[in-house]
C-alpha cells in the first residue's frame, strides 16, 4: 500500500479491525469475569486485570512498528496459545492474590474477608505469573490492531475499533443476562478470533486445537467444586452477572452457597430457626412493653432467603427482601427448605438495596442491613464494594426515615476486627442520633439496632482515629482516610514503569523523523495525560451511576456502553469542527462540565423522587464532561501521522488513571473531578506547546 493511501472503513480490513476491536474488549471483560471466578480473592482486584489489560495494549501499540508482518500474524496465532497456558495454569496450582490469611485480607489496612481453604505459599510467584500472561496476551493481540489501525485514518481507525468494543460490551451483557457459562465466552471467542484473523491461509485454523482445550479446561473447572475438587456430592455451578456462585449439598455441607470459590452462604435447617441469631432480633422485641411483633420488614441483602424465613415464623405480614445476585435468590427459591421466596407474603426484589430504599414508598417496623459482604467490586475501574453505598450516614438516614415510630433498624455480621464495629456504631450515631443497642455477641458476631423514637439521645463513645463513611468516601473497610501504604507503592511503580516505558519509547524511536520530530513528545504526553483524565472519568461515571441508580451490573454495563457510544458521537462531532482552534473553546467547558460536581452535588440529585428526571439530570452531568473530553481527543487525534503508536501511549496513560483512582481512598470521589482538571490542564499546556513546535517546523 502506498504511504499515506489509506483505506475506506467499509472494506475487509475495516471488518478485520472492527472483529479485533470486538474480540479485545470481549476477552477483557471474559478475563475479569473468569479469573475472579477460579482465582481466590482477585473478585477484590478486578482493576489488576484491567491495568495487565492496557498495558499489554500499550506495548502492542506502541512497537507492532518493530514487528514484521510475517512474526505479527504468528503472535497472533499464539494468543489462543497463551491463553491455554493461562487457564491451565489456572486449573493446576488453584492460585490465590497475594496478602490473604485463610480467613482475612489485610492489605496495608484495606479488609477483606474470606475463607479460602488453604493459604497458597507461592502466590507472590503465581501472581507474577498469570498478570505476565494477561499483559502478553493482550501485547500480541493489540500488535495486530495497530497493523490494521495504521491503514486507516486515525478517525476512521478508531470509530471501526470502538465500535467493535460497543459489540463486545452488548454481547458480553446479552451473556450476563442470561447467565451463559463461562465455557461458551471462549468459544465465541475463539470462533471470532478466526474471523478477525489478518492471515489469509490455513495456519489461522491452528488456534482451534488451543481454543478447544481451553474450552475443555473451563467447563472442566465448572463441573468441580473450586474448594475442594474432590468433592462428589451435589454440586452445581453458575456464573451470575456478578460472580460465580456453586451449591453444594451434602451431609456435611448442608446447603451450601460459595462465590468465587469462597464460604458465603449456607440455608438453616427448619428446626434451628428458632435457634439462630437472627431470633434474637424478634425476641428483644417481643421483650419490650407495649410494642407489638414486627409486621412490615424490610431485609437488605436477603440472600438466600434465612432472614425472610426467620421473619415468616416470627408472625411478619409483609417482608420486601431484596437481593442483587438473581443466582443466590433463585438457589433460595429452589433450595431453602423453609421455602420463604414461596410465601405469599415475601415480595422479592432484584435490586441494590440503596436503590431500592430511595425508590420505594413503603414504610417499615424493621429494616434489616443483611450479611451484604460482597467479594466483587461494583466496577474493575473502582475501589467501591457492591455493599459499600449502604453503609453510609446518607444511606442509614434514609433508612431511619422509612421507619414507623418505635421502628428498629438492625445491623448483623461477624466483625472481625473491633474498629469496624465501631465504625458502624459510630455512623449509625452520626445518621440517626441514638446509640445503637447490642442484641446478641458470639465472639466476633454482632446483632447491633437502634430505635426510632421521640427519647433523648444516648451518647456514644467514639474513636476520633475512624473516620465515618459517607457518600462521597463510602469505604467502610478503611478505618481512616489515607492510600494503603501497598497502594502507595503500586503507584509509585506503575510511574515508573510508564516513566521508564516511555523513555525507552522515545529512545528508541528518536532517529526516527515521523516519530520524533520538533514538538512530538509534547503531543506523545498530551495523550498519556488524556488517557490519565479519561479512565477517571470514566471512574467517576460508573460510580455517580452507581450511587444515584444502584450498583447493579445492569447500570454499571449501561453506563459504560453509553461511554464509548460518546466516543462514536465525538468521532463523528470532530468532523464538524475543522480548525483545531475550537479546543481552546472546548477546554473551558470541559473543566467548567468537570467541575459541576462541586456546584450540584449528587446528594441533590438523590433528593428528586422523580427518576426520570434525576436520570435525564444525571446524565446531563455525567456525561457531558465525558463527550467534550472525547471531543478534544478526536480533534486532537486525527490528523496524526503516526495514530496508532500515538494511540498505545494513550493506553499507557490509560494505567495510570486505573492507579490515580486510589486517591479516592483518602479524598473521596468528588476529588476525582479535581485531578482530571488537572490532568486536562496539562493536555492543554503539552498541545499548546507540540502544536506550536510543529507550526515552526513546517
Amino acid at each position: 500500500m502506498i504511504e499515506n493511501q489509506k483505506l475506506p472503513a467499509l472494506s475487509k480490513t475495516g471488518f478485520k479491525l472492527f472483529s479485533l476491536g470486538f474480540i479485545t474488549l470481549f476477552l477483557e471483560l471474559a478475563l475479569i469475569r473468569y479469573l475472579s471466578g477460579n482465582i481466590w480473592n482477585l473478585g477484590y482486584f478486578p482493576n489488576l486485570v484491567l491495568i495487565a489489560a492496557f498495558i499489554g495494549m500499550g506495548i502492542g501499540f506502541s512497537f507492532h512498528h518493530f514487528i514484521s508482518e510475517n512474526v505479527s500474524k504468528t503472535l497472533y496465532r499464539a494468543v489462543t496459545l497463551l491463553l491455554l497456558g493461562l487457564v491451565a495454569y489456572i486449573y493446576i496450582a488453584h492460585p490465590s492474590v497475594p496478602g490473604f490469611s485463610q480467613f482475612l485480607g489485610d492489605i496495608g489496612g484495606d479488609l477483606y474477608f474470606t475463607v479460602s481453604p488453604t493459604k497458597d505459599s507461592n502466590s507472590l510467584l503465581s501472581f507474577i505469573i498469570y498478570m505476565l500472561a494477561i499483559i502478553i496476551i493482550f501485547a500480541c493481540l493489540s500488535q495486530a490492531t495497530a497493523k490494521c489501525f495504521r491503514q486507516f485514518s486515525p478517525l476512521s481507525a478508531y470509530t471501526l475499533d470502538i465500535g467493535g468494543s460497543c459489540l463486545g460490551i452488548i454481547i458480553f451483557m446479552l451473556l450476563s443476562w442470561l447467565t451463559i457459562p463461562a465455557m461458551y465466552w471462549f468459544i465465541l471467542f475463539a470462533i471470532f478470533h478466526i474471523i478477525a484473523a489478518t492471515d489469509t491461509s490455513k495456519a489461522k485454523y491452528l488456534s482451534i486445537i488451543p481454543s478447544l482445550i481451553v474450552v475443555i479446561l473451563v467447563y472442566q473447572q465448572d463441573t468441580q467444586f473450586t474448594a475442594s475438587p474432590e468433592f462428589k456430592d451435589q454440586l452445581e455451578v453458575h456464573w451470575s452477572p456478578y460472580q460465580k456462585v456453586e451449591y453444594i449439598n451434602s451431609e456435611k455441607y448442608y446447603h451450601r452457597i460459595y462465590v468465587n470459590g469462597i464460604q458465603h452462604q449456607f440455608m438453616e435447617k427448619p428446626e434451628d430457626l428458632k435457634n439462630s441469631f437472627y431470633q434474637h432480633i424478634h425476641n428483644a422485641r417481643t421483650s419490650s412493653k407495649n410494642l407489638p411483633a414486627y409486621k412490615k420488614i424490610l431485609i437488605i441483602g436477603a440472600g438466600s432467603g434465612n432472614d425472610v424465613s426467620n421473619a415468616i415464623v416470627n408472625g411478619a405480614e409483609h417482608i420486601d427482601a431484596v437481593e442483587i445476585d438473581p443466582i443466590i435468590a433463585e438457589l433460595g427459591k429452589k433450595y431453602n427448605p423453609n421455602r420463604p421466596y414461596q410465601d405469599p407474603k415475601v415480595h422479592l426484589h432484584i435490586d441494590d438495596g440503596r436503590s431500592f430504599m430511595s425508590n420505594t414508598q413503603n414504610k417499615y417496623d424493621l429494616i434489616i442491613f443483611a450479611l451484604t459482604d460482597s467479594v466483587v467490586k461494583v466496577s474493575s475501574m473502582s475501589q467501591l464494594r457492591l455493599e459499600n453505598y449502604l453503609f453510609t450516614v446518607e444511606s442509614v438516614k434514609k433508612a431511619y426515615s422509612l421507619l414507623n415510630e418505635n421502628g428498629d433498624i438492625t445491623f448483623y455480621n461477624s466483625y472481625r476486627t473491633s474498629w469496624l464495629r465501631s465504625k458502624i456504631e459510630k455512623m449509625i450515631v452520626q445518621a440517626t442520633g441514638n446509640e445503637p443497642k447490642e442484641l446478641f455477641r458470639d465472639g466476633n458476631i454482632a446483632v447491633l439496632s437502634v430505635r426510632k423514637s421521640t427519647a433523648t439521645p444516648n451518647k456514644i463513645a467514639t474513636n476520633d482515629n475512624i473516620d465515618i463513611t459517607i457518600d462521597d468516601w463510602p469505604f467502610l473497610y478503611l478505618k481512616a482516610k489515607a492510600i494503603p501504604n501497598i497502594y502507595i507503592k503500586a503507584m509509585i511503580g506503575m510511574c515508573g514503569f510508564a516513566f521508564l516505558f516511555m523513555l525507552l519509547l522515545h529512545f528508541l524511536t528518536r532517529k526516527n523523523n515521523s516519530y520524533n520530530k520538533s514538538g512530538m513528545l509534547y503531543i506523545k504526553l498530551s495523550f498519556v495525560f488524556m488517557g490519565v483524565a479519561f479512565l477517571l472519568l470514566e471512574t467517576k461515571s460508573i460510580i455517580q451511576f452507581s450511587l444515584l441508580f444502584g450498583t447493579t451490573w445492569i447500570n454499571n454495563s449501561l453506563v459504560f456502553l453509553a461511554i464509548l457510544l460518546l466516543v462514536l458521537a465525538a468521532n463523528w462531532a470532530a468532523t464538524c469542527f475543522k480548525n483545531i482552534n475550537w479546543l481552546w473553546i472546548i477546554f473551558p467547558i470541559l473543566l467548567l462540565s468537570t467541575l459541576l460536581i462541586y456546584v450540584i452535588p449528587l446528594e441533590k440529585l438523590l433528593e428528586i423522587d422523580n427518576l426520570f428526571l434525576r436520570f435525564i439530570l444525571a446524565s446531563l452531568i455525567t456525561f457531558t464532561p465525558i463527550f467534550f473530553a472525547n471531543l478534544i481527543f478526536s480533534i486532537s487525534f486525527r490528523n496524526q501521522k503516526i495514530a496508532e503508536h500515538i494511540f498505545g501511549w494513550n493506553l499507557i496513560g490509560a494505567t495510570l488513571g486505573g492507579i490515580a483512582e486510589y486517591f479516592s481512598l483518602a479524598y473521596g470521589y468528588n476529588f476525582l473531578a479535581l485531578l482530571v482538571s488537572a490532568c486536562y490542564l496539562m493536555v492543554f499546556i503539552l498541545l499548546y506547546i507540540g502544536q506550536s513546535k510543529l507550526k515552526k517546523v513546517h
